[in-house]
């Protein structure tokens, strides 16, 4: 009798550490409403917000800055200033070589699908130079899901760990339409979607010109960015 006491004894506690050791599945959190719009007023803010700014171009230039209006006078789509682009090292666009690759990194974000990115923009090189333009600037929104890291690479052809491309404006580089990048304020829409769940990570706007920069890139504006979250 006391064999077989001891045997159920040893049953139950079996049964009891198995239950102890079982895992509950980890449940991933609601994401909450981050929706937010910029028009690009001042630098210092949106750097106190967590935008980064990283030039990667063979020839760095200006990079991004923050301008009253676009040097066509065109006036900012919305507000008193907007974000401006001028790679140019010597104010010249035929002066400088190699590949433009600068971009501009959103703070960070809990992505879901169904989230949309939108921005309005304009290009300088468009205008002004002939009919059609000179000048094939391209500018790409891409986005981040591996994790909250702002890494680009550290060369003017990497992407980082920003793999998804969602808009590419102007890829071939064209000097007249269709297909060129828009010599007026022109709205683009990204949807998140392909998210098996939500997930944590950043998106970023790159001016990228491959085609000798200098040569066939000028200057863009970009103005009234707005991330608006699924469940807004």
């Amino acid at each position: 009798m006391k064999k077989i006491i001891f045997g159920i004894a040893a049953i139950c506690l079996l049964q009891v550490s198995c239950k102890k050791d079982e895992t509950t599945p980890t449940k991933i959190p609601e994401p909450t409403d981050q929706s937010f719009s910029t028009s690009f007023e001042s630098m210092g803010e949106l750097q106190k917000q967590g935008w980064i700014f990283q030039n990667l171009s063979d020839d760095p230039g200006t990079g991004w800055s923050i301008e009253s209006s676009t040097s066509n006078g065109e006036t900012p789509y919305d507000g008193s200033k907007l974000l401006y682009d001028s790679y140019a090292a010597t104010n010249d666009p035929g002066s400088a070589t190699g590949i433009i690759s600068d971009w501009l990194i959103s703070p960070k974000i809990y992505f879901q699908n169904g989230d949309k990115i939108s921005f309005y923009t304009m290009s300088h090189g468009s205008i002004g130079y002939g009919a059609g333009g000179s000048y094939g600037d391209r500018l790409q929104l891409r986005l981040n899901i591996f994790n909250t890291s702002d890494s680009i690479g550290e060369t003017s052809s990497d992407i980082g760990n920003f793999t998804t491309p969602l808009i590419d404006i102007n890829p071939l580089y064209k000097v007249s339409p269709p297909g060129d990048y828009p010599s007026t304020w022109t709205q683009y829409v990204a949807t998140i979607s392909g998210l098996n769940q939500p997930d944590s990570g950043r998106f970023a706007l790159r001016y990228f010109v491959i085609l000798n920069g200098g040569a066939n890139g000028d200057e863009i504006g970009v103005d009234k960015l707005e991330f608006t979250s699924a469940n807004h």
